[in-house]
């Protein structure tokens, strides 16, 4: 409820009741279930409403291992085999455009899912699931936190 009260409050404070009008850009993605995304997004608003258009849209979870911090990455629709969905606005708290770190990581991420599916379509790998390695993984989260 809070969140979606400062979301609101900063609508309200931009003199709109929209979301930004920016067409096609990488977005990090906070719904009011609680999962978060990212994705191509375009927002929409037409006479069906007020939503957003989410492509490629892959679930990000914070993972605590020890005392070391991480991603664990997924497709957000796991039995879809559509790859286009339709977010209604009520849904979300925030949409965010992510930065150059953010957009090197999520197309790494998407690389390997869908090389992860043709895995599965192709060969009876026995690495399946497997998202990159954890020194791959350390990698781009240590260049990812020291840029900020």
């Amino acid at each position: 409820m809070k969140k979606t009260l400062i979301m609101n409050l900063l609508m309200s404070a931009l003199g709109t009741n929209k979301m930004p009008e920016e067409n096609d850009f990488l977005g990090a993605i906070k719904l009011i279930t609680g999962e978060e995304l990212l994705a191509k997004v375009t927002h929409v608003l037409d006479e069906d409403g007020d939503y957003i258009i989410v492509e490629n849209p892959i679930e990000v979870e914070e993972v605590t291992l020890g005392k070391k911090q991480g991603a664990k990455i997924g497709p957000w629709m796991k039995f879809s085999n559509e790859n286009t969905f339709i977010i209604p606005k009520e849904k979300i708290i925030t949409v965010v455009e992510c930065g150059p770190e953010v957009a090197i990581f999520y197309s790494l991420s998407l690389r390997k899912l869908h090389r992860n599916v043709d895995q599965l379509n192709t060969t009876g790998s026995t690495d399946l699931g497997r998202i990159g390695s954890v020194d791959e993984c350390r990698d781009l989260l240590e260049k990812l936190f020291k840029a900020n």
